[in-house]
């Protein structure tokens, strides 16, 4: 997949990029310019902001919790007008740093790990991403959505949005797999950010799957949702996302 024309160049990005183009089964394409996916967004620069700005974005929904936002203010609050949103919540409990620090620590160890969190985000987040597309299907747009590192959260997010809007599995999944390519970074920001610690005296080969994107966490998610709710429009149906939510993001979203 040529990810060129949906990665703008900003300097302080990370993981930022558009949604638009993908076709979806009706015959109609996601709307390009209007909604988009990123990591942390504390790093942009002036210029970043004014670039946003020209590209109209208006509202933005960040995932992450209220330690990860007090730390790390978003910049996109510089844009002029803009409508920033986010749902009070903790960190979510996890066992990150035992599996870490354990005897039993190993890449294996870890990729199960990341299995078992991609069964939970839907649950953990529910009402974080029924917000979410609730804001989209009301035409608030063009909106960005953001976690940390706009992998798991946001990865998730898009994933059941391009869900809803009718793109097919395999199209998700090669979006989804597109934050590999800002590996590097991520690891970069999290080694000289306050978790640093976490991952200190840590051997590359154990923590490396945490920061790695891989299908089969996405094909857990899924697998969690089709076994739990029937199908992903269930889980829909169970976080209060009915079918004329997903109809009316579908009019905002598709062209």
């Amino acid at each position: 997949m040529d990810s060129s024309n949906r990665i703008p160049a900003l300097a302080g990005a990370l993981n930022f990029r558009d949604l638009g183009g993908y076709a979806a089964a009706d015959g109609r394409t996601v709307r390009w310019n209007t909604v988009f996916r990123s990591g942390t967004t504390h790093a942009l620069t002036p210029d970043d902001i004014s670039a946003l700005a020209r590209l109209g974005i208006r509202y933005a929904f960040d995932l992450r919790s209220n330690k990860e936002r007090h730390e790390h203010p978003s910049r996109l609050t510089d844009i002029t007008d803009l409508k920033y949103h986010y749902r009070d919540h903790a960190d979510v409990p996890g066992d990150i740093r035992r599996m870490l620090h354990g005897p039993d620590a190993s890449a294996e160890a870890s990729h199960r790990l990341m299995i078992a969190v991609y069964r939970e985000l839907p649950r953990d987040f529910k009402d974080a991403f029924r917000s979410l597309f609730n804001h989209l299907a009301d035409g608030e747009l063009p909106l960005v959505f953001n976690c940390a590192a706009g992998k798991d959260r946001t990865g998730v997010a898009a994933a059941l949005l391009l869900s809803a809007l009718g793109v097919p599995r395999a199209t998700v999944v090669e979006d989804y797999l597109l934050t590999d390519q800002f590996f590097k970074r991520s690891c970069d920001m999290i080694l000289r950010d306050k978790q640093a610690p976490l991952f200190a005296n840590v051997d590359r080969v154990v923590w490396e799957p945490l920061m790695r994107v891989h299908a089969d966490y996405l094909d857990a998610m899924f697998s969690e949702l089709e076994e739990t709710h029937g199908s992903v429009h269930g889980y829909f149906n169970t976080i209060g996302v009915d079918a004329s939510v997903i109809e009316r993001m579908r009019d905002q979203l598709l062209e």
